[in-house]
């Protein structure tokens, strides 16, 4: 017997009851599937803003030891070319960094930020993710110039083309000085941004004491965020065929809350001669990130039982009254010869029905309300590092989604399954004495 295309018929014509049931279940799903779509697209624009800042989301970075300190320097960007050429990994661009941190002087005033030295030719998509509120790229030919952003520019009260002083560390930790001209000022798109200081590569090594070849960190920037532990473990491959690499996956089984922590322990407890890399990806420098979206969907999916416990009474209520009502309807399909596991099989594949229909039609209506709500321009400058800029965006898990829907399907049908049991168990003749 098609107990489903019964079903069916039964919501059909029970039109209006059909879609108030069918409405609690999609409210239900149009809350969880907002609530996890926007934390995961908040999540992966304050990750991307967090790569642009060190120009990749792998990183290698090359060590040296000196004495019993551990030195991140790296000589020659050769072989990593090479091996990323090797990996076939997909990536956007590749980029070499030196990054320190300093102090600006400014007419009595000072202002401590991050230092990045960047190849400004090469990396021709700052323009496009940077956006300056004075000043210009023309003024960046200067190789002393930098890009401050708005807050620092604000706290040393410094104007385009005025010339400020810069405290810092050479790579052996000695105190030295380097004058830059402010070229133009940062939007502060984000908390991060506001950090953030760039200059040309070639001038900060020379404060630095490196040659204007060598960097701290090589940067790769991938099309797929997802892909970053893949690629790391691909590199760190590549790399140990030719030079000494850390352990990352031992890393992150020794220190799963903080792999950085393993990685840098296991420089500290090993020796060995010329350069030895290290291999890490944006999760592994802020593992929070990860655990934070985990715990989002766990909230969501808690979220979700929680309407559903509520929902699912009045589902269970609703279904009482329509076994009263189907009474001789039942009976005269039992007469006819219908099975008892027929009978209740219906009233399962509504609940099915109900949760399917109702969860599309919430899935729908989350992906119009969350595409109308990235339309709208937002400044509030505490919300700015989880926009793009000054927009929301969205992130749909097909995996997620898919778990819930079980979830509703499996609570629907918990809650119909008590008049379930009583249709199967009806006597057809007492079915058919029975007068409403």
């Amino acid at each position: 017997m098609n107990t489903a295309g019964l079903a069916f018929r039964n919501l059909s014509r029970q039109k209006k009851r059909s879609f108030l049931l069918g409405g609690a279940v999609a409210f239900g799903f149009f809350i969880v599937t907002i609530v996890d779509a926007l934390a995961a697209g908040s999540i992966r624009n304050f990750s991307e803003q967090f790569a642009f800042l060190f120009g990749g989301n792998v990183h290698v970075v090359g060590a040296e030891k000196n004495g019993e300190k551990v030195v991140n320097v790296t000589r020659d960007d050769a072989m990593l070319r090479e091996v990323l050429a090797e990996s076939g990994i997909n990536y956007q661009f590749d980029s070499k960094r030196t990054i320190t941190y300093g102090t600006m002087i400014f007419e009595g005033k000072k202002a401590q930020t991050n230092i990045f030295g960047c190849d400004f030719e090469k990396e021709t998509y700052f323009e496009k993710i940077m956006t300056l509120t004075n000043g210009s790229w023309d003024n960046v030919s200067n190789p002393k110039s930098i890009i401050l952003s708005e807050s620092v520019a604000k706290d040393l009260k410094i104007e385009v083309g005025d010339s400020l002083l810069v405290q810092l560390n050479t790579i052996s930790g000695q105190a030295t000085f380097g004058e830059f001209t402010l070229a133009a000022v940062s939007k502060d798109v984000s908390l991060i941004g506001s950090i953030a200081a760039y200059c040309h590569i070639q001038y900060l090594n020379e404060l630095s004491g490196l040659a204007p070849d060598e960097f701290y960190i090589y940067s790769i920037m991938l099309n797929e965020q997802a892909e970053q532990d893949r690629a790391a473990q691909i590199l760190e491959g590549l790399i140990a065929k030719r030079a000494p690499v850390t352990n990352r996956l031992e890393a992150l089984k020794t220190h799963p809350a903080n792999p950085i922590t393993g990685i840098n322990k296991q420089l500290e407890e090993t020796e060995w001669e010329g350069t030895k890399y290290l291999v890490q990806t944006f999760n592994d420098e802020v593992p929070q990130i990860k655990q934070i979206l985990g715990t989002v969907q766990y909230v969501s999916l808690g979220i979700l039982v929680g309407l559903f416990l509520i929902v699912m009474i009045g589902i269970s209520n609703t279904y009482k009254m329509v076994i009263y009502e189907r009474i001789k309807e039942i009976g005269t399909m039992r007469a006819i010869g219908m099975k008892k596991k027929d009978a209740g099989k219906i009233f399962m594949w509504e609940s099915v029905l109900l949760s399917i229909f109702g969860s599309l039609t919430g899935f729908i209506a989350a992906v119009i309300g969350m595409s109308i709500l990235s339309l709208f321009t937002f400044t509030n400058e505490a919300l700015t590092m989880f926009l793009q800029n000054g927009h929301w965006t969205y992130v749909l898990s097909p995996g997620s989604v898919i778990v819930k829907l079980i979830v509703i399907i499996v609570l629907t049908m918990i809650a119909v399954s008590g008049s379930a049991k009583s249709a199967a168990k009806m006597n057809p003749a007492d079915a058919l004495r029975t007068s409403k």
